[in-house]
């Protein structure tokens, strides 16, 4: 039976971020990855959690950005077309970027992309390798890129931050297993927010727990926020719509 949605004029997010899958090819020397042992986690999201979150995204007529990384790489699964295929079918307004190094972004690749439904990607080459030009691509090398310690994973901070942050208020973090977590910059899924798999998107999103710790950087309470916020280092979410 399909979960209804009370009327709410609470604020949702704008922006959905959807770890296909759980593995990348790379190891840059400023990701977790580099430094992180392979997560336990399923290889793939299964289309039962898959399913799950589409009809609820549905549900409250999502038309924000969805993007399927989670540091992974996301064309390293070969039936994502079918998925994105399914964004587009199910929520036509929403914007479908895929984040990827371009390894595997071939030119049929991008074609069956673009065809099956995403609308841009960005391409981060982390070796400084030319990409080919194309109209609904943007290329970023490591020298374009704020890298934060994600959360202390890749070092500590002396003093937690005295500055806000937005993010928890914009991006709903779907893992492969249909976790919700806090935060993108949450690489060892530390602070789980709730599970897809037992509970709805409104449960989770408007916890107290969650509604707590939005508050809390709201006002740049870092320290109090979370383990994770205390120590982390990201200064480009201080003010609302950067997500």
């Amino acid at each position: 039976m399909a979960i209804r949605f009370s009327r709410t004029t609470r604020p949702w997010f704008t922006v959905v971020e959807i770890e296909m899958n759980s593995l990348c090819n790379q190891r840059c020397t400023y990701c977790p990855v580099s430094i992180l042992p392979v997560p336990d986690v399923p290889k793939n999201m299964s289309d039962d959690v898959f399913n799950k979150l589409l009809d609820e995204l549905c549900q409250i007529d999502f038309s924000g950005k969805i993007s399927y990384h989670f540091y992974n790489e996301p064309l390293l699964r070969h039936d994502l077309e079918k998925y994105i295929a399914q964004v587009k079918d199910t929520l036509p307004n929403a914007f479908q970027l895929l984040f990827t190094n371009g390894t595997l972004l071939t030119e049929e690749r991008y074609n069956s992309l673009l065809k099956a439904g995403i609308d841009h990607f960005l391409v981060t080459r982390h070796d400084f390798a030319p990409m080919p030009e194309r109209p609904r691509q943007t290329v970023e090398f490591p020298n374009d890129l704020i890298v934060s310690n994600r959360g202390g994973t890749m070092y500590q901070l002396k003093e937690p931050l005295n500055l806000p942050c937005f993010v928890p208020n914009e991006s709903l973090i779907v893992t492969v297993t249909g976790e919700i977590l806090l935060c993108c910059d949450d690489a060892q899924r530390k602070i789980i927010m709730g599970d897809l798999k037992k509970q709805s998107i409104e449960e989770i999103w408007f916890s107290d727990k969650f509604i707590e710790i939005r508050e809390l950087l709201k006002k740049g309470r870092r320290d109090t926020a979370s383990s994770i916020c205390r120590h982390c280092s990201n200064k480009e979410y201080f003010i609302p719509g950067k997500a």
